[in-house]
């Protein structure tokens, strides 16, 4: 069973979806640069209004650990992601659930950072490093994921209808993680291409 996230979602609309669409986790970015931040209260009202039963993710990147605790006491979000070059010692201090994003564009090999975090629950996969940050909408050289990994690696970056069949083929990965392959421009999401990378996933079950 392939899970899906959709990172990136500001409104209302866009949870709805995702909710009827039975998406497995719903990713709001807190990082202030990003066309899809969203801040702590808007966020906070956004999730009381739709009242959303798939997994909350609150994305940060090299932040402080005020911004952060904000958001779990205003937001309280399911899972932390972290997306930049956060320490173990600085996810765990949150004594939350917690994602760290891999940038496989770097040259450290991916295996080596999960290495860095024991206590990661899940493992990113992400198009960014060399000067690139994820949201980009680029992608890495796929390889297949080994089979005692699948259960902890996310793919991420550069995702969209067109490529994610092939995406699935070559990795043989079990979560993806999707956000500008599902806007209509950036920033913003698409509703009929929400619906459609639903519906290709689901063929591959």
């Amino acid at each position: 069973m392939v899970k899906i996230k959709y990172c990136g979602l500001s409104t209302v609309a866009d949870v709805r979806l995702a909710e009827q669409l039975g998406i497995d986790a719903i990713g709001l970015v807190f990082v202030k640069r990003s066309p899809r931040y969203i801040d702590p209260e808007s966020a906070q009202k956004l999730l009381t209004e739709t009242r959303p039963k798939t997994e909350v993710v609150a994305l940060f990147a090299n932040q402080e650990v005020e911004e952060i605790r904000t958001v779990l006491e205003q937001v309280k979000p399911d899972v932390l992601q972290f997306h930049g070059n956060e320490t173990a010692s600085f996810c765990e201090q949150f004594g939350h659930r917690y994602w760290k994003a891999i940038p496989m564009l770097s040259n450290t090999p991916w295996h080596e950072v999960t290495k860095e975090h024991p206590k990661a629950e899940q493992f990113l996969l992400d198009a960014f490093g060399a000067g690139k940050s994820g949201g980009s909408g680029d992608s890495f050289p796929w390889f297949k994921f080994p089979t005692e990994w699948r259960n902890r690696l996310i793919l991420a970056g550069g995702l969209n209808v067109d490529n994610i069949h092939t995406a699935f083929t070559k990795t043989g990965t079990q979560y993806v993680d999707v956000s500008s392959g599902i806007e209509s421009q950036r920033g913003v999401k698409s509703a009929a291409l929400m619906e459609q990378f639903c519906q290709i996933i689901k063929k591959f079950q």
